[in-house]
């Protein structure tokens, strides 16, 4: 119950900003130009902490890694919406950044006490955590919407918020199971994970995470896109292919900690990255409203256990330090998203966006192949 409402604060804390972008942009008069690139610093910040979330949970432990950074995402949240009371995007800028380095730390420490406590359960947990996120959010975004609605200033809104969160997080955190011994690795951990061995391990596990993540920026940036430009649905109804996604995504989590129990991590895999690949490619060309909101429900449960079972894969690589492999995965993550969506924008405008869409989806299909060979276990 302690990590799941790690989990659930971790998602609360960034999506109550989120809910508020709109004014910010307005606050600084942006145009929808500067406004994306000024929003990228999180994604930023995750990018340039590289190595560093492992080093400091291995440094210091999980449980104060995640409390630790909950409190430097909160207050560099707080940093952010200065800017905004300030009309300064720079020190807009600085806060995002910092934010998402603290979010990567604490992103990389609940998923490693995740799988500490999967294991000590002896079956799989960690796509209910991943789960609770998704309410976390939802929950924060339900308070900076009612935030707004009540006319309270946003630094307030943050700096209240904030405290909440950081207090959810250290009181969770206090209650983490133990550090396996020892924390620190021994010698041979630290210097036999390296070459080619193990990049046959991480680099397929890196693309079953980039599947799952890739559904996700096509849901967030363009289902309502494809829905109004490709269906002719109305733009004010086109927010449904994300709702329909997302909800997707929440009942797949729920739903694949028994699937993976009863069918076994890799079939369940295999399940997931095929549903992928039929959902994104059944949205991108169904040729009407109700077949492509079904396209996007299936990529939706299938990328539910996609991340979860790459973290877990990832943190059992022999030799690795602790931490490391979830660190990189995540890393991974943070990194191609960045240029994920500019690249979807690029392709659209030379070509169209279903076949955009079609160029994502070799990212599942690559996963899955390199899955169903015996080299990738």
């Amino acid at each position: 119950m302690a990590t799941m409402a790690a989990f659930a604060t971790n998602g609360a804390l960034p999506a109550s900003l989120l809910a508020r972008y709109a004014e910010v942009k307005e606050a600084l008069g942006l145009s929808p130009a500067l406004f994306g690139l000024l929003v990228v610093g999180i994604g930023l910040g995750g990018t340039l902490a590289v190595h560093l979330p492992g080093v400091i949970s291995r440094r210091f432990g999980v449980a104060w890694s995640a409390g630790v950074g909950t409190a430097w995402v909160g207050g560099s949240l707080v940093v952010a919406t200065s800017g905004v009371a300030l009309a300064s995007p720079w020190l807009v800028l600085l806060g995002l950044l910092l934010a998402g380095f603290g979010d990567a730390v604490v992103d990389v420490a609940q998923n490693s006490q995740g799988l500490r406590v999967q294991e000590a359960y002896g079956r799989s947990l960690l796509n209910s955590m991943h789960a609770g996120w998704s309410v976390g959010a939802a929950l924060g975004g339900a308070v900076g919407t009612l935030a707004a609605l009540l006319g309270v200033p946003i630094l307030t809104h943050m700096a209240l918020w904030a405290v909440v969160c950081a207090a959810a997080m250290a009181a969770s955190a206090r209650a983490f199971l133990p550090e396996p011994e020892p924390v620190l690795g021994t010698p041979q951990s630290t210097t036999r994970a390296t070459g080619w061995a193990t990049a046959k391990i991480l680099i397929p596990l890196a693309l079953v995470a980039l599947a799952g993540i890739s559904v996700e920026d096509v849901g967030n940036n363009w289902s309502a896109v494809l829905l109004s430009s490709e269906r002719d649905m109305a733009a004010a109804s086109a927010g449904i292919g994300l709702t329909v996604l997302l909800t997707a995504q929440f009942i797949g989590r729920l739903l694949g900690d028994r699937v993976i129990d009863r069918l076994g991590d890799r079939r369940a895999l295999l399940l997931s990255l095929a549903a992928v690949v039929l959902g994104l490619l059944g949205a991108a060309w169904a040729p009407t409203v109700p077949l492509t909101l079904a396209g996007l429900a299936l990529a939706g449960v299938g990328c539910a256990v996609t991340v979860p079972i790459a973290f877990a894969r990832a943190d059992a690589v022999p030799g690795l330090p602790p931490h490391s492999g979830v660190t990189w995965i995540s890393w991974t993550m943070r990194t191609v998203t960045l240029s994920l969506s500019p690249a979807i924008g690029a392709m659209t405008q030379s070509a169209s966006l279903p076949i955009a869409l079609t160029v994502v989806t070799l990212i599942a299909v690559v996963a899955l192949v390199l899955q169903l060979r015996p080299v990738a276990r």
